[in-house]
C-alpha cells in the first residue's frame, strides 16, 4: 500500500452513504478472522508515534494461562499477528507460541523492530513454522532514524538481521515503514532496499492512535471501519478491545478467559449496525481503515501491521 492509495480510498469512501460503509464493514467481518495478539506491551525502542504512556494494561506480558485461553478462544481458519503495542521478540516464549499456534492450524506472523532479530532467534522462529516476519524499518540513515526512534534504534543491526533472514529463504519477510514528517524523504530509499531484497514493502502514514498522538487529519464521521470489521485485538492481559488504536482500553468487551468468538462477532455486528463507535474511533485518522473498506478484503490488502 502507498499513501496515494490510502488517500484515494479515503476520498472514495467519503462519497459513499453511511449504509454502504456499514455493509462493507459487515462484509469484512464475515471473512476468515484476523487477530492482533499483543504478547508483550513493552518495547526495547521508543518511537515518536507510539503513545506508550497512555496504555492501560494490567500485565505487560502475556502469561501461560492466558495464552492457553487464547488458543481455546481462536476460531477455525484464524490468522494471528503477534504484534500489538510492543515488540513480540521481547517475549521469552515467542517461538513456542508460534509453534503452538501452528499445531492448532493457526497461521502466525511476528512483527518486530528488528533489533533483537538475531540469527539464533530467526532460526528458532523458522523452525517453529512462522508464516511471516515483518520488520519495522523507518529509515536506513541513522540520523533520520533517530528523529523517529530516538531511543534504542540500531538501523545497522536491523539491516544486517533482515538481510540474513532473507538469505535463509525460509520465511516470508515484509518491511513496514511508518511515514512521518521527519522521515518521508527516506521512504524511496527504504522501498528500493526492500525491492532489491525481493521482499514486500508496506508504508503507512503516522496517525493519532485513537487520539493519543498529535492532532487528527481532516476526515469525516465514522460510519464504518475496515480495521474493526477485519481485525480483532487481544491485549497482553487477555482483554478483547475494539482495536490496537484503543490505546486506553475504553471499549473493552471482555477477556479471552470468559468470552467466546461468537460473542465477539455479535458484539461487532451491534457496534457496526447501530453505529455505537468508541471514543478512540472518533479521534482516529488511520488511513488503513479506509483502505480495507475500499478493497473489501484482508487478503492482499497488506492487513498485517
Amino acid at each position: 500500500m502507498v499513501v496515494d492509495d490510502a488517500l484515494e480510498s479515503m476520498t472514495g469512501m467519503a462519497r459513499l452513504p453511511p449504509a454502504e460503509l456499514v455493509a462493507r464493514t459487515l462484509a469484512l467481518l464475515e471473512q476468515p478472522p484476523l487477530f492482533d495478539l499483543e504478547v508483550v506491551s513493552a518495547c526495547n525502542v521508543v518511537c515518536v508515534f507510539c503513545p506508550r504512556e497512555e496504555m492501560a494494561r494490567s500485565r505487560a506480558r502475556l502469561d501461560g494461562p492466558t495464552f492457553d485461553a487464547v488458543l481455546k478462544f481462536l476460531p477455525e481458519k484464524a490468522v494471528v499477528m503477534l504484534s500489538g503495542l510492543g515488540d513480540a521478540l521481547l517475549h521469552p516464549r515467542i517461538s513456542e507460541m508460534v509453534a503452538r499456534l501452528g499445531s492448532r492450524g493457526v497461521s502466525a506472523c511476528v512483527v518486530t523492530n528488528g533489533v533483537r532479530l538475531v540469527p539464533d532467534l530467526q532460526d528458532a522462529l523458522i523452525a517453529a513454522g512462522v508464516a511471516e516476519i515483518q520488520v519495522s524499518v523507518h529509515g536506513l540513515d541513522e540520523v533520520v532514524v533517530r528523529r523517529v526512534v530516538p531511543v534504542g534504534a540500531d538501523p545497522a543491526a536491523t539491516r544486517r538481521h533482515v538481510e540474513r533472514l532473507v538469505e535463509q529463504n525460509a520465511a516470508r519477510v515484509r518491511i513496514n515503514f511508518v511515514e512521518t514528517a521527519d522521515n518521508a524523504a527516506e521512504r524511496p530509499r527504504v522501498e528500493r532496499w526492500a525491492r532489491d531484497l525481493g521482499v514486500r514493502f508496506f508504508r503507512r502514514r503516522q496517525h493519532t492512535r485513537g487520539g493519543t498522538v498529535g492532532t487528527a487529519r481532516a476526515g469525516h464521521a465514522v460510519a464504518g471501519c475496515g480495521i474493526f470489521g477485519a481485525v480483532t485485538f487481544i491485549s497482553s492481559d487477555g482483554e478483547i478491545l475494539p482495536c490496537v488504536n484503543d490505546v486506553r482500553g475504553e471499549g473493552r468487551l471482555g477477556s479471552v478467559r470468559n468470552t467466546k468468538w461468537d460473542d465477539v462477532v455479535a458484539w461487532k455486528r451491534r457496534v457496526i449496525r447501530d453505529s455505537r463507535w468508541f471514543t478512540a474511533c472518533r479521534e482516529c485518522d488511520d488511513d488503513f481503515r479506509w483502505v480495507l473498506l475500499a478493497r473489501g478484503t484482508v487478503e492482499g490488502a497488506e492487513s498485517r501491521r
